[in-house]
């Protein structure tokens, strides 16, 4: 159910997600993987050794996904695919991983969002790279509600901050306060966090 879930809004979205970006070290694997690909029908925009690896040979790639085929991933690869994974917003792929849990648990907390330690055929891609895409789809909704949570809890902090300076300087209740708030933000076409923030940068100005 949650895979059909997530595939079916990949596929609301048109995310087709055919542009894949390969990082071996191995140039006989990193062929055969790419071999592989585009008898799959995926476009190859590029093959990198880790050597080759930062944020701006990533950005200029403009892959859909990543395929990293690594043997054990060490801490500095790991951080690399962190960066990969949330700073630039890219599925990853680890494939050839170790079998064992440590490796996988430190690859999920990396942003890996698919680990396969066993032998992949060519016809396996497809179905792993579908599989990646979708979870990292849900991973990142969850991401972002848990983010735009966190600044509603923030702006409301500073809403109720800017309330209580109004009470007490001009002797609004705490409805009239608000009231006021709010016809400031809908004058001047802001948020009630920007007013709450001016309301508050006065009060620092003037103390």
């Amino acid at each position: 159910m949650w895979l059909a879930y997530c595939i079916r809004i990949l596929e609301m979205q048109g995310a087709k997600l055919k542009r894949i970006l390969i990082i071996d070290d191995v140039r006989d694997r990193a062929a055969w993987l790419k071999a592989s690909l585009e008898l799959a029908e995926f476009d190859v925009v590029g093959v990198l050794a880790w050597e080759q690896v930062d944020e701006c040979s990533i950005q200029a790639a403009l892959a859909d996904v990543i395929i990293v085929d690594a043997n054990a991933p060490g801490r500095d690869t790991l951080e690399q695919i962190s960066l990969m994974s949330s700073t630039l917003e890219k599925p990853v792929v680890v494939l050839g991983g170790q079998k064992d849990q440590h490796s996988i648990q430190e690859a999920m907390r990396a942003g890996v969002s698919a680990y396969v330690a066993h032998t992949v055929q060519g016809e396996d891609l497809s179905g792993i790279i579908q599989v990646a895409a979708a979870r990292f789809s849900e991973h990142k909704r969850l991401r972002d509600e848990l983010k735009e949570a966190k600044d509603q809890l923030a702006e409301r902090k500073l809403v109720d901050r800017a309330k209580g300076i109004l009470m007490a300087d001009h002797g609004y209740n705490e409805a009239d306060a608000y009231k006021r708030m709010r016809s400031m933000a809908m004058s001047k076409g802001k948020r009630m966090a920007e007013i709450a923030e001016a309301i508050l940068l006065a009060k620092e100005l003037s103390a």
